[in-house]
């Protein structure tokens, strides 16, 4: 026999903040680097930031939920000598939207210990990620 117990959770802004530093810089410094080939963006428009640009590894900037692009599934060749891509895929997300997305397809007992412990490695963060990009894991 088996019943459902649903959970309700609302994470604070400082939380979800916090989150995303870390997944982002889990995702840049390696998560998913494997199958990124680059991340763009320009400075989102009506939005202040210190620096000019915001920062794809500060929570703050990223709860601001602005627009990235996600260059992946490159190919690389060498045409005259000359180094170059020559195909890529491209994604458009933004920085919020797509840690959201990712998590609410995880399953309920890796949300669980997401929610509880904020306890993640590289493969967590990657498919978080790729979760949000895809609806998926494409990539490992």
């Amino acid at each position: 026999m088996t019943r459902d117990i649903t959970i309700s959770y609302s994470p604070s802004a400082d939380w979800w903040k916090g989150m995303l530093e870390d997944l982002w810089v889990t995702i840049l410094e390696g998560g998913s680097n494997y199958w990124v080939d680059k991340i763009d963006y320009d400075k989102p428009e009506g939005m202040l930031f210190k620096d000019d640009l915001p920062s794809l590894k500060s929570g703050p900037h990223l709860a601001e939920n602005f627009e990235v692009t996600i260059y992946h599934n490159g190919e690389y060749g060498d045409f005259d000598g000359e180094k170059r891509e020559f195909t890529s895929e491209v994604a458009k997300v933004k920085t919020f939207d797509v840690i959201y997305d990712g998590v609410k397809l995880l399953s309920d007992d890796v949300k669980m210990t997401i929610m509880n412990d904020g306890d993640w490695d590289a493969n967590d963060a990657d498919h978080i990620f790729q979760l949000g990009v895809f609806g998926e894991v494409r990539y490992g």
